[in-house]
């Protein structure tokens, strides 16, 4: 006797043949949780804030109490600085990189309220030629008898209200001075810079050169009083009262909106990587800041790739680079150590919006599928599984919206006035792909590291994924099962959790059988609603057992809608279905 049984349950494999597909895979998958490996239907979205507008497109959940919101897509990473007490934040994908903290950012809503640059500028930022930026000097009083003098120059750096400090200025004329002598320095006024910085509490450093054994550096002497604007200091300090060495030589600011130093565009992509250094990216170039130093991008720590970096994204033990070309992986202990390994995979990232970063390794959107970089392997890990032509007609990779949820690789599209999702589910033993249903696009999205939660922008408001308590009606669809010869099938059983639940059989891919089953825990009986076939009538039942229609055929197909389904069985008789 012939009988079709399942009791567990994978996505669909669209590349394949129907009659080919594993058993426990299916035609149809949509709206399903695979983690149990029953089918359970996800939940419906929970509303959570309404935004101030229609048009935004990230959203960054700040100091766990408020939303942050852009028309822009953008990336945001919280301050790397221990004990930081203003809260900072830092973001590229707006006219330059900006950083904010708690007291700008919380001024009024919209938030962010208000930001600043990110970077500090050097005084030659500011003038026409940088040899104008050197403080002048003159040397007053009366030449020590008998000592040697020394010969000292001078540099100055801008430190902002936060403690950033920038690049130094030009160094002054050399000059000879005795402990009779005083020296007197003029900073510049066209040195002082305009546009978004924070020196309102600002701060001038001045730093004196010092000659020991082997070297000669630049020392700290001290902060110009009066503030941050131009003036006098004098200088009658001992070599042995200078303090640290000039640490900021070339600490430049991020690339930005000087399209003649940056013609591909100000920095993008910002995100975190181990040891608080920072990572973003412009054209060929991957940047890196230094250690703890958000405001300091040295141009020794700037690899170039050979092609454009569409998205990096960091992974355990390095960061991947995707670009139009073939992806990179990038690692190393110090950002100024730090080496470039070309993937082997030819697949191209074709939207910056499919990157994610799934811990160990990255996937995102290529021209022909799904694809995963770990370390420096990649592979196409949707292939065999979707063809080419499926992923480009049927996913929407260019449309996408990707982000991670527990663990699964979850992807909105929109297709004109269409919108759908689908997720690939890595968690169990063989990979899990299906459908979701979605009323409207979504625009962007943010996922709360310290829960995994994940939450959408559709249309002005914010929702929680999955966050309601109210379940999604999920839709599977069987694999066709070939019989040797046509058979007839007597009954068809269902076992669920939760009712009701909707049954459906092809045979030899004509609809013959529809049911609708239902429980009543009051009576502890089952009741069943026919729409196919229209001679066998509604009644009552003891088990969720239904009697089929006398039809013959060969290819056989089973479809459940539920919330929560076991199992189901289609079989010639009674026996058998008692007996699975």
């Amino acid at each position: 006797m012939t009988y079709f049984k399942r009791t567990t349950f994978s996505g669909i494999a669209p590349a394949v043949s129907p009659r080919l597909l594993a058993d426990k895979f299916g035609q149809k998958a949509k709206n399903i949780d695979f983690e149990s490996g029953r089918l359970v239907a996800t939940t419906a979205d929970a509303y959570q804030f309404t935004l101030s507008n229609s048009t935004r497109k990230s959203i960054f959940f700040y100091r766990d109490t408020n939303w942050l919101q852009w028309n822009e897509d953008v990336s945001v990473v919280r301050g790397p600085i221990p004990g930081d007490t203003f809260d900072r934040l830092y973001w590229t994908g707006e006219d330059y990189p900006r950083m904010g903290v708690r007291a700008t950012i919380e001024a009024a809503t919209p938030y962010p309220s208000a930001s600043y640059r990110l970077g500090v500028p050097s005084p030659a930022d500011q003038t026409s030629t940088y040899l104008d930026s050197a403080p002048t000097v003159v040397v007053t009083g009366t030449p020590t008898e008998g000592q040697t003098p020394l010969e000292v120059s001078y540099v100055f750096t801008f430190v902002t209200s936060y403690g950033e400090e920038g690049p130094p200025s030009a160094p002054s004329t050399v000059v000879q001075i005795t402990d009779g002598e005083t020296v007197t320095l003029t900073i510049p006024s066209g040195v002082i810079p305009s546009g978004n910085y924070n020196f309102t509490t600002g701060k001038i450093a001045i730093y004196r050169s010092n000659t020991g054994s082997t070297a000669t550096q630049f020392q700290f002497l001290g902060y110009k009083t009066g503030g941050f604007a131009a003036g006098t200091v004098t200088d009658n300090s001992d070599g042995t009262d200078l303090g640290e060495v000039l640490p900021s030589l070339d600490w430049v600011g991020p690339p930005n909106d000087d399209v003649a130093l940056y013609p591909d565009g100000p920095l993008k992509g910002l995100t975190s990587l181990a040891n608080g250094v920072m990572a973003g990216f412009t054209g060929k170039r991957f940047c890196l800041s230094e250690a703890f130093l958000p405001h300091a991008w040295p141009v020794a720590y700037r690899i170039t790739t050979e092609d454009d970096i569409v998205a990096i994204a960091t992974t355990s033990n390095g960061v991947v680079a995707l670009t139009d070309g073939r992806p990179y992986f990038i690692t190393g202990t110090q950002p100024s150590a730090m080496t470039a390994i070309r993937v082997d995979l030819a697949q191209a990232c074709i939207n910056t919006d499919s990157v994610v970063d799934m811990g160990d390794y990255v996937m995102y959107a290529g021209p022909d599928g799904l694809c995963s970089v770990q370390a420096n392997t990649g592979r196409i890990v949707s292939e065999g599984g979707i063809s080419s032509e499926q992923w480009s007609s049927d996913f929407y990779p260019t449309t996408i919206k990707a982000f991670k949820h527990q663990n699964t690789y979850v992807a909105f599209w929109t297709d004109g006035a269409s919108h759908g999702g689908w997720v690939w589910d890595p968690r169990a033993t063989e990979n899990a792909l299906s459908t979701l249903s979605l009323s409207a696009e979504v625009r962007g999205g943010f996922e709360d590291p310290k829960t995994g939660d994940l939450y959408l922008i559709i249309g002005d408001e914010i929702v929680k994924y999955r966050g309601s308590a109210t379940k999604k009606q999920l839709v599977f669809k069987t694999k066709k099962f070939l019989s040797e010869a046509p058979v007839s099938m007597g009954w068809l059983s269902v076992d669920a959790n939760e009712y009701p639940v909707v049954a459906k059989v092809w045979a030899d891919e004509t609809l013959v059988a529809s049911y609708s089953i239902d429980y009543n825990s009051g009576t502890n009986l089952y009741s069943q609603v026919t729409t196919l076939p229209a001679g066998i009538s509604n009644g009552t039942l003891r088990e969720p057992v239904m009697r089929m229609p006398s039809v013959r055929a060969k290819v056989w197909e089973i479809q459940v809608e539920g919330t929560d389904i076991n199992g189901f069985c289609l079989a010639q008789s009674i026996d058998e279905i008692i007996g699975t």
